[in-house]
């Protein structure tokens, strides 16, 4: 659907049309009366054509035996002592003297709760909900008909800002860097212990972060994606999704040894980046980091890189754009000059799979079986071997 934008300024969507000519109208270009949308020349004929009534109307005679008016009564006096029409109160946009409880999430107008239309847990009014969402074809699991447009995704009206997010990310590991340098001083720790502790000040930081940013905007569940619905088609092709990440990981490997062989002392300085002084590894330990890489690392990332830090790059950069950049960044917070290529390939299906389910359980799956893959494989051969 072709997206109208206003016909003064030409650069600008168009929220509303003219009560009078039926011209398309930005938010700056709107003028109210009586709770209709005007452009500056229909409004001011509209007053025009309502003073002219209101003097040509003949004064109402008085009815016979009519009591004198009563005296102005006091204006109410709230607690502080103010009027109580002196409290300032928001109104929506194109409902004057109705109390708006929400701004729309892409012309940003303020609305009441009559104009709120809720796509995907984003807020529009009901012009930007009528001229740019396109509904799903019917079918658990299948696309959006907007799937491959900048403009009309849903995810394009997000509310939130890209730069915290960008500006946030370094932090949590440099705190870890801390704690590593700070555990190699003292005595070998378990692997499992060290892994735990490394993990949670990881996730726990960005969770924390991502949750406080959108909590304003709604349920954060639902702004980052954690719903339930199309839920079963969601998993589903979230498996297929992650098998295919482990096999193009491993292809992008291979070919990534033949391209960046000479820095291996690199990529084995970047991988000791996190590393302890350990003690012989045991059952335990293995449980623990299967734990957290197949259940823990897979929600915990999903929700800050995909939930969170995609739907702003989202709007900014479009589709391909987005899923890119989200991809690299990504991968290279994993610290791996040989897995850069994979993990930005599996980045970037983690995005496209959100961007087409609107289900953030969907990439969570795929990064599940990736993972469990990718770390049970080896054991599985290594204990064959033995």
């Amino acid at each position: 659907m072709q997206r109208p934008y206003c016909e003064q300024h030409p650069q600008s969507p168009a929220v509303a049309r003219c009560s009078g000519c039926g011209r398309y109208l930005c938010r700056d270009c709107i003028v109210e009366i009586s709770a209709r949308a005007y452009c500056a020349t229909c409004a001011q004929a509209e007053l025009q054509n309502r003073a002219s009534e209101v003097a040509a109307a003949p004064p109402a005679p008085p009815p016979p035996h009519a009591a004198p008016p009563p005296p102005p009564a006091a204006a109410p006096v709230s607690a502080d002592g103010r009027p109580v029409g002196a409290h300032v109160v928001a109104t929506c946009a194109f409902h004057p003297g109705v109390r708006a409880v929400t701004r729309c999430s892409n012309c940003g107008a303020l609305i009441c709760s009559g104009c709120q239309r809720v796509v995907g847990g984003k807020r529009l009014c009901d012009g930007c909900f009528q001229a740019v969402y396109a509904p799903r074809p019917a079918g658990p699991g299948s696309a959006p008909a907007n799937f491959w447009s900048r403009e009309t995704s849903t995810f394009a009206f997000t509310p939130w800002k890209l730069w915290p997010g960008l500006a946030f990310l370094p932090l949590p590991f440099i705190l870890n860097g801390v704690m590593t340098y700070m555990m190699r001083q003292g005595e070998e720790i378990s692997v499992g212990a060290a892994q735990l502790l490394i993990s949670l000040l990881l996730y726990s930081s960005t969770l924390a972060f991502a949750f406080i940013a959108v909590s304003s905007y709604g349920n954060v569940f639902e702004e980052t994606g954690l719903h339930t619905r199309n839920l079963p088609a969601s998993l589903g092709l979230g498996f297929v999704g992650g098998s295919l990440c482990f096999w193009l990981a491993v292809a992008s490997g291979l070919m990534s040894q033949a391209m960046f062989g000479g820095l291996a002392n690199i990529d084995r300085w970047l991988q000791g980046f996190f590393d302890v002084n350990v003690k012989d590894v045991t059952g335990v330990d293995i449980l623990i980091v299967g734990i957290i890489i197949v259940v823990a690392a897979p929600i915990c990332e999903e929700i800050f890189f995909r939930g969170y830090l995609y739907p702003a790059m989202r709007g900014r950069f479009g589709l391909w754009g987005a899923a890119l950049l989200n991809g690299f960044l990504f991968s290279v917070v994993h610290f791996s000059v040989f897995g850069l290529i994979g993990r930005t390939i599996a980045g970037v299906i983690f995005c496209l799979l959100y961007e087409y389910n609107d289900n953030l359980w969907s990439p969570i799956t795929a990064h599940a079986i990736n993972n469990f893959v990718a770390f049970f494989l080896p054991l599985v051969v290594i204990w064959g071997a033995l």
